[in-house]
This record gives C-alpha cells, structure tokens and sequence, in this order.
C-alpha cells in the first residue's frame, strides 16, 4: 500500500507526460505553453506539502491522506474533461494538491513504523515496487494515447487514486503515536521547519537529493519529446522506450536495499551521483545521434544511479527527526518537486529536437548534486581509513 502511495505521483508525470505532444496538438498551443500546465501540477504537489507534514503531525497520518486521496481524484477527472490549456492548468494544479500527499505520508508512516535504521533499507525496496510501477505506467498511458486519446490517461488516474483511497480507508490504521500531539499547537509543527533547515546536514544531503531527483524529472519531461517529436517514435512505441530507462531505477533502487547490508548508505549515494554524472555526460557526447538506442542506454544507467541515490538520501534525512517525521518528509519533497518543476519548463523551453539540452541539464544537476555532497565524502574517507 505504501509502494501505491507513493507511486501517486507518477500517476501525474510518466503517465502523464507521453501525452504531452497530444495536448499540444489539441489545443494548438507550443512546447512550453503546455509545459506551463504540466509544471502548474509540480508547483502545487511540492507547495501542499508543506501543509500536509504539519498537519499529520498534529492530526494524524490517516484523515490528512483520506482527504488529500479525494483531491487527486476529482482533480484527474477534471483534467479528463478540459476544454481549454487554461482549464487544463487548473486542474492539474488541483491534481498535484493531492497527489502531494502520497510520497510526504507513506515515507512519515514507514518512519512511524520501522524506526530510523530500517526505515532507510525499507525504502529501497519500497521504491523499487515504486519503480515497476512508473515502467508500466508510461506503457499504459502510451496505448490509451494511441487507441483512446490524451483524456484517457486522466481517467486511468482517477481509477488509480480510488483504488489507493479504497486501501486506504479499508488497511491503514494510524500509526502517529497520539502522544505527539499532546499539548501542541499547530504553530510547533510549522516551527518544526525552521528547526529542520538549520540542520546542515539535513541540507546538505537534501539539496544532494534534490539536484539528483531533479534530473530524474528532467528524464521524465524530456525523453517523450526527443522519442515522439525529434525522432518520430509512436506514443506506445516511445512509452515502451521510455519503460526500459525507468527499469533501471528498479534495478538501482533494489540494489540499494541489498548493498545497505554491506556498506553504509553514505556510500551507496556516493556511488549513485557518480553514476548519473557519467552516464549524463557520455548521453551529451552522443546527443546528436538521432536513434532511441543513443537516449535510452544512458538513460538506463542515469536511472540506476538515481534508484542508489533518492531512496536512501531521503530516509536518512527523515531518520533522525521522529516527532516531525511528517515535516522533514515534507519539507524534501517540497525542496525536490519545486526544483524539479523548473526543470521540467527548462526542458520545455530549452528543447532543439535533440536529445542535447536534455543530457546538459542532466549532466550540470549531477555535477551540482556533487558539490552538496562533498562534505559527506570527506566522512566517507574518514570511515576507509578507520577501517
């Protein structure tokens, strides 16, 4: 249920994002008039949450997640029936209001349930089930692109979040200890936020992610347009390409559980930023290649390092903080997706018709995920020798 949760937004991206060429098509507008609707869902999914740490802190993981489950629905059905890029745009902002809850809540509840250590190998594995779902969404948007249309795909969301809700409401128990909210206003848990961006270290490895999972995003937002609109690629044909590269997150993600029994996550990251530094760069030398086989081998291997890279950063942010567990999740998805959203209209308005801008912007948030983890490093080497 918590993989589901999470996957959420995916529901708004990958499956999403195929479609893009569609609308563009629909409603006659450019790249970056409809990349401006699709960052409209990126804005409010990392500014609500913000609110929805807070609130579950104080009030429960349970009634916060209910709520925010409805939001995504009837926004997703009202993406199904826009009329105008300007309708469009609104509700995919009301998407995002409830899509934002389902990553912030699920990484709060596994912390509420499986404490600072195994939470962070928990959400490797959690991940990697995330992972098979983003292959098969892209894959599935992609045929209802081809033999529906563009609105079907936010139909198939809406039946995505009523299933969560059903879940939901059925199996989750709360899993906040009432104890947390004894005594407490919710000013404290807003305050949690001033407390949490003191933390250097909580900054540092955030602001590491952040680079990285916006890159990520980057991938999500531009592989659909180099595949369809520079390369000719059918929608399922460019979905299907597209679900190759996310396979890799699966198989990065997984790892990362299983490589924790053997090394610290420090390590783990480390090697999963050097990966996507690489991987970026050698995609930029071939960018003018113009053969899906040139987009998705490095593709493939910038998605693994993400999967050594999102997973473990995050819970290891989250870990030392378990009465504002709610607020420290929220506050990194909120840092991620407002990155991630600019991203994405860089990718929009920066794009050629090759894979280029794509593989640079990759490239410079690897090296920039780099620099904010160096300090890391030095405590790495300091371990090796230790040793």
């Amino acid at each position: 249920m918590l993989a589901l949760l999470i996957a959420i937004p995916v529901m708004g991206t990958d499956a999403v994002f195929i479609a893009v060429p569609a609308i563009l098509e629909a409603f006659s507008a450019d790249s970056g008039g409809v990349q401006i609707a699709m960052t409209s869902y990126l804005l409010a999914y990392a500014m609500v949450q913000l609110l929805y740490g807070p609130l579950s802190d104080r009030h429960g993981r349970r009634k916060v997640l209910l709520f925010a489950l409805i939001v995504f629905i009837a926004g997703s059905a009202l993406c199904a029936t826009a009329t105008s890029l300007g309708w469009l745009t609104f509700a995919r902002a009301l998407q995002g209001i409830g899509a934002g809850s389902g990553p912030t809540l699920a990484r709060a509840i596994l912390r509420d349930r499986h404490g600072p250590e195994e939470s962070i190998r928990m959400l490797s594995y959690i991940m990697a089930v995330f992972g098979v779902i983003a292959v098969i969404a892209p894959m599935v948007g992609g045929v209802l692109v081809e033999q529906i249309g563009w609105r079907a795909v936010f139909v198939f969301g809406s039946l995505y979040g009523l299933v969560c809700l059903i879940l939901a409401w059925v199996r989750l128990d709360e899993t906040r200890p009432a104890e947390w909210a004894a005594g407490r206003g919710i000013a404290r848990y807003f305050h949690s936020y001033a407390v949490l961006m003191r933390n250097r270290n909580f900054m540092m490895l955030t602001c590491a992610n952040t680079a990285i999972y916006g890159a990520m995003f980057v991938w999500i937002a531009g592989a659909m347009f180099v595949m369809i609109e520079g390369m000719g690629q059918a929608a399922d044909a460019a979905g299907a390409y597209y679900a190759i590269s996310i396979v890799g997150f699966v198989v990065g993600s997984g790892l990362a559980g299983r490589l924790q029994a053997r090394v610290t996550p420090l390590q783990v990251i480390a090697c999963g930023i050097v990966l996507c530094l690489t991987a970026s760069t050698i995609g930029w030398a071939f960018s003018d290649i113009r053969s899906p086989i040139a987009v998705i081998v490095p593709g493939f291997a910038i998605m693994i390092g993400i999967g050594f890279v999102v997973a473990p950063a995050t819970a290891m942010g989250i870990a030392p903080f378990p009465e504002m567990a709610g607020a420290a999740s929220a506050l990194i998805g909120f840092i991620q997706m407002a990155i991630s959203s600019f991203t994405v209209l860089a990718v929009g308005f920066l794009y050629d018709g090759s894979a280029g801008p794509m593989m640079i912007l990759m490239t410079a948030l690897s090296a920039v995920s780099l620099v904010f983890y160096t300090p890391f490093l030095g405590r790495l080497r300091e371990r090796m020798i230790s040793r």
